[in-house]
């Protein structure tokens, strides 16, 4: 029955990604594999185990009462049915975050990593494969192009290359800075290739954004090893070579960009630079103004999750009646939606619960430290820091509820609560992983 629940835990990471493939399509609506993976697994875990209805998520109290403000809004609109399925959506990631939990209280912590870690070694291969076989003319679950049936923008199995490069940078943040600290679940190596992997199908799905923060990532770091070692005197070669070796390759590929000018054309198209169009750019903030306008309209009395597009729509004299109509008027920055959804009550007691988290996951690495656990401190760090740039990527991206999002919340509060036993109660923490 244990092996079960690993099958199942694993394939809850694995498909966090999938849109396109793989899920459940009812009345508009995906019911997305790591849902029902992690469904069955609670059941399971119910089945099998006594403490089944204990569970700690940080925060926990603020993040209750937040979500009662966007449950209480579900009528506010013309669209009920998508109100209700987005609220049924946030239920799931509550759920993923619970099954996670349970997983970290009968495995070795280790193992949880190394399979979240895997999951996103294998989808970026599946993104590699994607491009590798369109090069001869084999092109698989492909959603846009550089090249019409020619050069594919890698997507995996993803709506669109940029909700692909979204969710790989979660996986690509973590794996940097556990090489970094020196952190590793595999060999040196091969935790080596899963990191360019990665890196190399955010490159693949060419989205502009996913490959900024990667860049901006390596750059940040790179010039912050070099001003401590100007203080320490003191440097990494093997951080240096590393580091430089994969700026100077994303370098390469941009400056090959750049100099062929049908490529840059292509690759500028919708940011208003060189003369090109501004579409992409205007669209973003647009969608951004929308949001803010419906909020403006109703600030105390939110939309909830699902009624964001119907508000928009509404603003504008439509009236969606399915999801392709109501998709038609999606807003942008997930912390606007948030706002909007919950209202400017609501919202308090979401930003209480943000700050309350990385407040909780900011302190205890250095009670780890001082306790000899700088590993397991270190790696609460990474996931800080791979949590911080999946949400500030978001907010150039719409819908808080996407599963990745909450699984890197569900694995970052089960490592905090399992780290946290080990300096106050390291017997009991022992036990429950025998039993």
């Amino acid at each position: 029955m244990k092996r079960i629940l690993h099958y199942l835990i694993f394939i809850t990471f694995l498909t966090s990604s999938f849109d396109i493939f793989f899920n459940l399509n009812l009345g508009g609506f995906n019911v997305r594999t790591c849902y029902m993976a992690s469904l069955l697994f609670a059941f399971i875990y119910f089945l099998s185990y006594s403490d089944a209805s204990k569970f700690k998520f940080i925060g926990f109290v603020p993040f209750f009462i937040w979500l009662l403000f966007p449950i209480s809004f579900v009528a506010h609109t013309q669209f009920l049915n998508r109100n209700i399925g987005y609220i049924l959506w946030m239920i799931f990631n509550i759920m993923v975050c619970y099954s996670i939990y349970k997983f970290s209280r009968v495995v070795d912590y280790q193992v949880l990593i190394r399979y979240y870690l895997l999951s996103f070694f294998i989808i970026a291969l599946v993104g590699i494969t994607q491009f590798l076989l369109s090069t001869v003319g084999i092109h698989v679950f492909i959603t846009m192009w550089w090249r019409m049936n020619v050069l594919p923008r890698v997507n995996g199995l993803s709506y669109e290359p940029s909700y692909f490069a979204t969710y790989l940078l979660i996986g690509f943040v973590f794996m940097f800075y556990a090489w970094k600290k020196k952190i590793y679940f595999f060999t040196q190596r091969f935790q080596l290739i899963i990191m360019i992997a990665i890196a190399l199908a955010i490159l693949l799905s060419t989205s502009r954004m996913g490959i900024l923060f990667m860049v901006s990532i390596l750059v940040f770091d790179f010039i912050s090893m070099l001003a401590r070692s100007l203080v320490s005197l003191k440097i990494s070669r093997v951080n240096l070579i590393v580091s430089a070796s994969m700026i100077l390759f994303v370098v390469a590929i941009v400056v090959n960009i750049l100099a062929d000018s049908k490529l840059r054309h292509r690759y500028l198209t919708g940011t208003g630079l060189e003369s090109t169009s501004s579409h992409s750019r205007d669209t973003r903030i647009s969608q951004m103004t929308n949001v803010w306008k419906i909020f403006v309209v109703s600030p105390v009395y939110g939309y909830s999750f699902g009624g964001i597009a119907s508000g928009i729509a509404t603003y504008y004299g439509v009236n969606p009646k399915d999801q392709k109509k109501a998709k038609e008027f999606e807003g942008l920055n997930i912390f606007l939606e948030v706002l909007a959804a919950s209202g400017i009550f609501g919202f308090m007691f979401f930003a209480y619960w943000m700050i309350f988290f990385f407040r909780s996951i900011g302190k205890l690495p250095g009670l780890l430290r001082m306790n000899g656990l700088k590993k397991e401190a270190d790696i609460l760090i990474c996931l800080r820091y791979a949590l911080i740039a999946e949400l500030l990527i978001l907010i150039f991206s719409q819908n808080i509820l996407r599963p990745y999002l909450w699984i890197l919340i569900g694995v970052t509060s089960a490592m905090y609560f399992r780290f946290k036993e080990m300096i106050f109660n390291p017997e009991a923490n022992s036990n429950h992983i025998n039993s």
